[in-house]
């Protein structure tokens, strides 16, 4: 190939009109969630037990959920867009009827707005799985190979972000004859948007943000790109902005802002240990495909695949309905407006804050120890049909389709009836009582 690449050959549609902003803002959105599950399931894979995983130390498993805390950052940020330009009501994360077109689609399953073709699959932490998938994920405009302009539009998520961003400024701009409504972000909108509840201290300082205008779109969009997925270029370790000064702006201090994909090329590396066991030099003993420290979880761990009846199918069933709930929770925030507060009537007694302190509690205390209890969970006869002997189960993140409008209660039966057979679900501070502390909102009609 001669002259201009295919990148800059190529015409890419515009985004004209409000509902074309809405379509790339709903595929951004369903893209960022696509991730969470896959990075998530191969951090659970890790042999590393201890109050919290988010307590873990300093180590691979500390920077995989780090990405996935900011990926889940970056679906937040999606949805604000979506709300600020009015089109909130065009996405929820979960429905009681299963879809296709929906955000539970089973793995495997194609990465959205890519090209080449990347199949997703749930597997355990390894090298392969590191460098094949993950770095491939969030693979920079700049390591992207040079493809020939075929039929999709888009050839990498760095153009398909890139084209959300112009069509923001298109439409707050005289530019074109629709607009964006700001004014109605500023008036209204704001108190229906994702910014508080949001903790991350293994990953960069970004948080989640209103957004009310064209320039606090524009930054969302940055966070997202800049973060992971569809960067331009591979930035690798940026400064932290609290650590730097007046008279040292460009101080650089520890490696909080690295790119998604400058994380996982220092896991793939071994310069993020997989834990703290060293050999007799000091140096890491253990590899992430070392099987003494990665569970021999399955591969795309479908609830289909594994007997009615048995205790694993029950226990992943019941993984499947704390995920669904977790989404449903995350739609229960977005309905509920922020309302003013007073000495009275603080923010923290808020409904809405309460719903988003009970994402943080159910993704910590009920989402992890169910996902942890199945990947420590072995495979025996009987469980399923061809299955090796040497296999654990894991959480698949499928659809759940709850029975009642009110999915606390139906957790809340689930957990039970699985405590003859998995009592460590039971406990002082067990999943059960994590379960009774948990919103008990109504799911939308």
């Amino acid at each position: 190939m001669t002259g201009k690449s295919a990148r800059t050959e190529r015409k890419v549609p515009e985004i004209a009109t409000l509902r074309e902003l809405t379509e790339h803002l709903v595929a951004a959105a369903k893209v960022e969630l696509s991730t969470i599950p896959l990075y998530l399931y191969s951090t659970y894979s890790i042999r590393t037990k201890g109050y919290s995983q988010w307590a873990a130390g300093k180590s691979a498993q500390r920077t995989m959920i780090g990405v996935a805390i900011e990926e889940m950052l970056h679906l937040t940020l999606a949805r604000n867009l979506l709300v600020a330009i009015g089109s909130g009501d065009a996405v929820r994360f979960y429905d009681r009827e299963y879809s296709a077109d929906g955000f539970t689609t089973p793995y495997p399953k194609p990465m959205l707005m890519r090209e080449p073709d990347l199949e997703l699959h749930l597997r355990r932490l390894s090298k392969e799985q590191v460098t094949g998938t993950f770095m491939q994920i969030e693979l920079p405009d700049d390591k992207a190979t040079e493809l020939a302009a075929e039929i999709r539009p888009y050839k990498t998520l760095g153009e398909f972000y890139a084209r959300i961003e112009q069509g923001i400024r298109d439409l707050s701009s005289d530019h074109l004859k629709e607009k964006i409504d700001w004014g109605r972000a500023k008036r209204e909108l704001w108190k229906f948007q994702y910014h508080r509840g949001y903790w991350n201290q293994n990953g960069g300082s970004d948080g989640p943000m209103i957004i009310v205008d064209e320039k606090t779109a524009l930054h969302a969009m940055e966070i997202i790109v800049d973060q992971g997925e569809g960067a331009r270029q591979d930035h690798g370790y940026l400064p932290d902005p609290i650590f730097r000064t007046a008279d040292h702006p460009d101080q650089e201090v520890g490696k909080w802002q690295a790119s998604h994909y400058t994380k996982f090329q220092d896991i793939a590396k071994g310069l993020n240990g997989i834990g703290v066991i060293c050999d007799d030099n000091g140096r890491q003993k253990f590899t992430i495909d070392d099987s003494e420290v990665i569970w021999p979880v399955l591969d795309d761990p479908a609830l289909a695949r594994l007997v009615p009846g048995r205790p694993v199918h029950k226990l992943t069933e019941f993984s499947n309905a704390v995920y669904c709930y977790v989404l449903a929770l995350l739609d229960a925030i977005y309905a509920t407006p922020m309302t003013p507060y007073t000495d009275a009537a603080p923010f923290h007694e808020s409904e809405r804050y309460g719903l988003e302190r009970g994402f943080v509690a159910a993704m910590q205390g009920v989402l992890y120890p169910v996902a942890d209890l199945l990947v420590r969970t072995p495979l025996v006869d009987g469980d399923m049909p061809g299955v090796r002997p040497d296999a654990n189960a894991g959480p698949p993140f499928e659809h759940y389709a709850f029975t009642t409008q009110r999915p606390k209660g139906e957790l809340v039966a689930l957990c039970n009836d699985l405590l003859a057979l998995y009592p460590e679900l039971g406990g002082d501070d067990g999943v059960q009582r994590q379960i009774s502390l948990l919103p008990d909102f109504e799911l939308p009609s």
